[in-house]
């Protein structure tokens, strides 16, 4: 029934949300050339359906009865995975996107292992103690990102997770602040990108899996699948650790682009003197007293 109302609302959203349609039109636009207008608009529309299904399921993900939300993972492939990677004693990362049911495939497996994700706060604090809640009330814990001198930080409870051996999680496809990433290509796109994973990669010696939670047809439920991402994510070079890292994510998302949050300016940021994709206008040069930093991790 919330999938039914999901593509209801959906449908309804992408007739009246013109900037949002816009949106998503451009990106799909972007990482999908070839495809004929209507095929991109198809694709669109059905993304938003997806991201309506995605809002309307937090309820049950959140609140609902945990016996019912575990029933309804119908698949978990890769799990072999987590236990070969937990074995090496360095910890794992899991890198989950905006792409079907992302926290349907990790809130609940925090039953089964040590797990802590990385999340930004919500402005209301009533939302965010229930987003808090459904995140952790499985066992897991939630570490929020916060800004220290006017950075954003990751607290050293990230590091000492890992180095415990234990599961991280947070989401890569993102673009970051300027001093937080680099550009690598992502859909033969130059793409801003965060360097969190890497650098959590290059300080523990953890391993990365990608993390994709496929919503099927007719409320038959989820299919999660664990996978690897492409060698040299754990390189020294940062720009060919997250290049491999994107290219994981690029494949994930190809395998079920429908369900993809399109409708987010996940190209808005582009290297000085280019101009951005959304609204044309040109990236400033930044001020000459400006030191561009890449974010570090503090120590543990």
């Amino acid at each position: 029934m919330l999938h039914l109302l999901g593509d209801v609302i959906g449908q309804a959203a992408w007739r009246l949300n013109r900037k949002g349609r816009r949106l998503a039109l451009r990106n799909i636009e972007l990482c999908y050339p070839l495809l004929s207008r209507t095929e991109q608009r198809r694709m669109a529309q059905q993304a938003f359906r997806h991201y309506v299904k995605s809002l309307l399921e937090y309820p049950l993900v959140w609140t609902g009865c945990p016996q019912r939300l575990q029933s309804l993972i119908v698949e978990i492939e890769g799990r072999e995975l987590i236990d070969e990677a937990l074995a090496q004693g360095k910890g794992l990362i899991i890198a989950a996107m905006h792409l079907g049911a992302f926290e349907v495939g990790i809130i609940p497996m925090s039953a089964h292992y040590p797990m802590t994700g990385m999340y930004k706060p919500i402005k209301n604090p009533q939302l965010d103690a229930l987003s808090r809640h459904g995140r952790t009330r499985f066992g897991g814990k939630v570490i929020p990102i916060v800004k220290r001198q006017g950075k954003r930080a990751v607290g050293s409870d990230v590091l000492r997770a890992l180095k415990r051996g234990e599961i991280i999680y947070t989401m890569p496809d993102r673009d970051p602040p300027r001093s937080h990433g680099v550009f690598a290509p992502y859909f033969g796109i130059s793409t801003h990108s965060p360097v969190l994973i890497p650098r959590l990669v290059q300080a523990t010696g953890a391993r990365v899996l990608i993390c994709t939670g496929r919503r099927l047809p007719r409320g038959r439920g989820f299919a999660v699948r664990f996978t690897e991402p492409p060698a040299g994510y754990d390189s020294q070079d940062l720009c060919e650790a997250v290049a491999a890292l994107n290219a994981g994510i690029e494949t994930s998302v190809r395998t079920m682009p429908d369900q993809y949050w399109w409708n987010y300016k996940r190209f808005k940021r582009r290297p000085y003197g280019e101009c951005c994709f959304y609204n044309g206008k040109t990236q400033a040069q930044p001020p000459a007293t400006e030191k561009p930093e890449i974010s570090t991790l503090r120590a543990a």
